[in-house]
């Protein structure tokens, strides 16, 4: 807290605390409302290894091999987090999810403990409003990314909170950054940019000390071993194709302006992006003229900063579009941004701060247009993979987003084992949906020719694929028949849905029934019109 600087008020500090916990609770209720429990994409590469080590087979040089992704990322990190999953949750794709939005949280609060007085508590609702924004998504939603990503900024955050508290411990300053570096590198393939920050972060505080360069390099030696040992020539998952240094540079701005930009679930160029991208390295470059005598006590926002645009020149290298999950690591950009601004002159800081605040809200109010991995987590894509074995050969495109490319037997590879296992959906506690069986054949209406699904709206026609979880819609009088294939170790098994009736009904009540062919049991609901009621069974 600066001289003279009014400390804020209780009721301040509390409702700068509500505010930052907007963001996170909206991105919950989207991770545990949408998207079934089931493994999809990427995992098929992830399962041999988990599954070596829950059946005690894998070595250590196994693990190594197999925590790295072609292409050049190292998932030492995650692994870890995959097997506990699968040993304690049966693979739950939810607690990886969960574990994502821990990671956030940490990560936000290491950037917030880089701030002091009044800032800290005047910020705090943008920073997570940036690290929880809509536009990460597809992050959010996805395991794999989740975590990939979430970690490598934690290890980022880390350092840059390093620099800001331990300048008068340099020793500790430098393994606390060590720590973070290996923490990002072993990540995330974008994690290894850690190290030419770090290091510069040093070179400007003018540190000499042989013992703070000496774990710096051992940190730099353990985060990069594996990249050494196998990353090959030509394995960076570079495409191919002739390119321009115009189409790489409006790439990178592409990728720094993302996180404030809307309709971003496709690789598409968004100009509205380039443009926020164009203006946020503007401001950049202001900042650094106006600060330019303050650069060893903006270190921690520098680190961020620099980074994330290292980072973006990274992948504008190696790629050729900009995909959606790229939004998660770009928003330290603008966290990193807002840190600078809080030590800018007043003018600046408070119109910047605005425009930040501005294109943030702007973006929050969807979320389902900036969606990318939630489609392989639809109710038909976990019956696909639950019923693997029988599944068509649509079921395929429904679980792998990649299409076919793959080539045959990809569903097979990543069922069987999690089914012998009992894993995901195979997991003690299963889930079946009506709406993901439908896709199977498995689900007979007998007024076909009615349109089957409705979105929540109750209104809008919707396909049995969708992600949401849908309204079925029967004529009065109508019936469906559902087929099940319920597994033979079997306890106990319960029928729930909610029946409901349209308030434009002509009759005051309906009644619904539902039974299990061959047996007794029966459940009975009576409906007024216009309201809902629960048939279990």
């Amino acid at each position: 807290m600066s001289t003279g600087e009014r400390p804020l008020s209780s009721a301040a500090k509390t409702l700068a605390i509500l505010l930052a916990l907007l963001a996170p609770a909206r991105m919950a209720w989207i991770v545990f409302t949408f998207g079934e429990n089931n493994l999809s994409n990427d995992y098929i590469a992830r399962v041999p290894l988990v599954a070596s080590m829950l059946d005690g087979t894998c070595s250590f040089s196994e693990f190594v091999r197999g925590a790295w992704v072609g292409g050049g990322h190292s998932t030492i990190a995650l692994t870890p987090v995959y097997w506990a999953s699968a040993r304690l949750f049966a693979w739950d794709a939810r607690v990886e999810l969960a574990v994502g939005l821990l990671i956030a949280g940490a990560t936000l609060a290491l950037i917030v403990a880089t701030l002091s007085g009044r800032a800290r508590w005047t910020l705090l609702p943008l920073l997570s409003l940036l690290l929880f924004s809509t536009t990460k998504v597809s992050s959010f939603t996805f395991g794999e990314s989740t975590l990939q990503m979430g970690l490598a900024q934690l290890g980022v955050a880390l350092g840059a909170f390093c620099f800001a508290r331990g300048s008068n411990r340099p020793i500790a300053l430098a393994a606390c950054a060590a720590a973070g570096g290996v923490l990002a590198s072993w990540s995330w393939g974008g994690g290894i940019m850690v190290w030419p920050v770090f290091s510069a972060a040093f070179v400007v505080r003018r540190e000499r000390r042989f013992g703070v360069w000496t774990l710096l390099g051992f940190g730099a030696a353990a985060g990069l071993a594996q990249y050494a040992w196998l990353l090959r020539s030509g394995d960076t998952g570079a495409a191919s194709a002739p390119f321009s240094w115009l189409s790489k540079a409006k790439l990178v701005l592409d990728l720094i302006g993302r996180p404030l930009a809307n309709g971003i679930g496709h690789a598409d160029p968004s100009l509205r992006s380039q443009l926020t991208g164009a203006g946020g390295l503007l401001m950049l470059a202001a900042l650094a003229f106006l600060c330019r005598n303050r650069v060893r006590d903006l270190s921690a926002p520098a680190v961020l900063v620099v980074w994330t645009c290292l980072v973006a020149v990274q992948i504008a290298l190696v790629r050729f579009a900009v995909a959606p999950w790229y939004a998660s690591p770009m928003a330290l950009f603008w966290v990193g941004l807002v840190l600078l601004l809080a030590a800018a002159p007043q003018p600046m800081r408070v119109g910047g701060t605005v425009a930040v605040a501005a294109l943030a809200l702007s973006v929050q109010v969807s979320w389902d247009d900036k969606s990318f991995y939630l489609p392989s987590r639809a109710p038909a894509s976990a019956a696909c993979l639950r019923e693997w074995r029988t599944a068509p050969a649509e079921c395929h495109d429904r679980v792998f987003q990649w299409g076919p490319a793959g080539g045959a037997g990809e569903l097979a590879r990543l069922g069987a084992p999690l089914e012998q296992r009992g894993l995901s959906v195979f997991g003690p506690r299963r889930t079946y949906l009506l709406q993901g069986d439908f896709a199977l054949g498995r689900v007979t209406l007998a007024t076909p020719d009615r349109r089957t699904f409705l979105s929540g709206d109750g209104r809008t026609p919707a396909e049995a694929d969708d992600f949401h979880r849908l309204d079925l819609v029967l004529a009065p009088g109508a019936a469906v028949t559902w087929r099940i294939d319920l597994p033979a170790q079997m306890t106990s098994a319960r029928f729930e849905t909610r029946v409901r009736v349209r308030a434009d009904d002509p009759l005051l009540a309906r009644s619904a029934r539902a039974t299990v062919e061959g047996s007794a049991s029966v459940a009975h609901a009576l409906v007024a019109r216009g309201s809902a009621e629960p048939l279990v069974l």
